[in-house]
């Protein structure tokens, strides 16, 4: 596929898209119903009594990992990186056209609107993409700790698949698995490097980032992705993504801070309390309502919204799940059930929700202003961060400031690499430990980083990420067996549990 867009870019980008244009229009029922589901399942599984008492591993196991390091991995190396890359974009967007404006109940480009901009923002980013990462890495991590089964995506459906576990349908779920995560992360990082060259432009002023209409320069963006993928791999080696996660956390955390006194973080507050009551209420409704074309000019606009943005968001966090789930699984052993449900979705919920309101908040208050002297959305999506920077920011400190998110995104692509590096190991290996083996790891590092720099050079960053979607639905379908096999094998637990209280009173 990767020869295939490289030779023949044009005709890949309009196969591609036409596969996915037939997955999210003819599925789009299903996306919308599967997330909502993975949501319910992962709150009823929290909620068990029982789930507190249940390790992942021996019943006396211990957690690997601090609590503080294992939440900064999670957040890192799932979402971290895609949280800088929309976090303004995302929220300009939506401030102009989302449901309430298409509806009439609320006026674009408003006061009023930011708050709904932000609520359908944390729709995309909140519960529901953590769900489909939760209940894929649960599975794995139940299996593979408790049952002695290996740590692999084939794994999570084990109990359904008997005695086929072996043969070739495991294995075709493990080499779909590692196309999943390549093309995951190859969309992730083409959309990364834009941001990066354009951030080194902007601190640096020089012409030569930048090329025709305010494209970031395709040589700058395989230079930074040479860069990303040589720490990735060499901290894949050495087991160093821990202590990467724990700085980029820490550089999170500045960058957030400076928002917060920079921006109008009295309105910022006052705006996360109304997008967040906003987001709760009305999750139920926008979780499970499937905006079918009916006929009507209004329900043709709601149904491509919710295409182009909800169905879209859900198939690429359905294919990004092999990844990030196989990693939650990996840090996870020793943690109970309920914590490695809340920890992986409340967590980095909360983490998200604040940064999205401090982060597009900012720039939806200087999009708001009417004396600003910049129109963040007539600015290309890359620069929108660094333009928002410059507008609330002295320009002195918004230098500094512009290169501390530089650094932060850098760091965060470097842990999604590295995580998905050791994910591939893993299941390429069959679940097997092969940290020992340096040139498994030194293979894939390369192979990846080479297979993404092709894309870029291609310019079929858009083609892989029709790929994706296409993807997206079969593991839709893995991950909803695996929440079967999970609820299945705990009320199996259950009842051993009850009986043996039984014969012991």
């Amino acid at each position: 596929m990767i020869l295939w867009i490289v030779i023949r870019p044009d005709h890949a980008v309009s196969a591609l898209s036409g596969g996915k244009d037939f997955t999210l229009g003819f599925f789009r029922a299903w996306f919308i119903y599967a997330v909502g589901g993975f949501v319910v399942f992962c709150l009823c599984v929290g909620a068990l009594p029982i789930s507190g008492r249940i390790i992942l591993g021996s019943d006396d196991e211990r957690p690997e990992h601090s609590t503080a390091a294992w939440l900064a991995m999670i957040f890192c190396a799932g979402i971290g990186a895609g949280a800088l890359i929309y976090s303004v974009s995302e929220p300009l967007s939506h401030l102009t056209v989302n449901p309430s404006v298409i509806d009439g109940s609320m006026e674009a480009n408003t006061v009023a609107n930011a708050s709904r901009a932000l609520s359908y923002t944390y729709l995309h980013w909140g519960l529901s993409a953590w769900a489909c990462y939760t209940v894929l890495g649960l599975a794995m991590a139940f299996f593979s700790y408790r049952h002695g089964m290996p740590l692999t995506i084939r794994s999570a459906l084990g109990p359904a698949l008997g005695k086929f576990y072996d043969g070739p349908i495991g294995d075709v779920i493990d080499v779909f698995s590692i196309f999943a995560i390549i093309v995951g992360i190859a969309t992730t990082l083409g959309y990364g490097m834009g941001q990066l060259v354009y951030g080194v432009h902007s601190i640096t002023q020089l012409p030569f980032f930048i090329c025709e209409g305010e494209r970031p320069d395709l040589i700058w963006q395989l230079v930074g992705l040479a860069l990303v993928g040589v720490t990735a791999t060499v901290s894949a080696m050495r087991g160093g993504i821990k202590w990467l996660s724990v700085l980029g956390a820490w550089l999170f955390l500045a960058v957030l801070v400076c928002f917060s006194l920079a921006g109008q973080s009295g309105d910022s507050l006052v705006r996360l309390g109304g997008s967040l009551w906003s987001y709760i209420g009305g999750l139920p409704i926008n979780a499970t309502r499937v905006s079918a074309p009916d006929g009507s000019e209004l329900g043709q606009i709601l149904a491509t919204w919710q295409t182009d943005w909800t169905i879209f968001y859900w198939a690429w966090w359905i294919a990004f799940a092999p990844f990030v789930a196989l990693f939650l699984a990996r840090i996870s052993r020793g943690r109970s059930l309920r914590s490695f449900v809340f920890g992986c979705m409340l967590a980095p919920v909360g983490v998200c929700v604040i940064w999205f309101a401090f982060v597009g908040g900012a720039a939806l208050d200087v999009q708001l202003d009417p004396e600003a002297t910049v129109d963040l959305q007539g600015v290309v999506a890359s620069a929108q961060i660094y333009e928002t920077i410059r507008a609330i920011a002295r320009p002195g400190f918004a230098t500094y400031w512009s290169a501390m998110f530089v650094a932060l995104l850098t760091l965060l692509m470097i842990t999604t690499l590295n995580a998905g590096i050791l994910a591939i190991n893993s299941i390429a290996a069959a679940g097997a430990e092969t940290r020992s083996v340096p040139v498994h790891v030194l293979t894939w590092g390369f192979a990846v980083t080479t297979m993404i720099g092709s894309l870029i050079f291609a310019g079929g960053t858009d083609a892989v990420r029709n790929a994706m979607i296409v993807g997206a639905l079969p593991f839709s379908f893995v991950i909803a067996l695996s929440g079967i096999c999970v609820a299945l094998s705990l009320m199996m637990e259950l009842r051993r549990r009850w009986h043996a209280d039984r014969q012991g009173g």
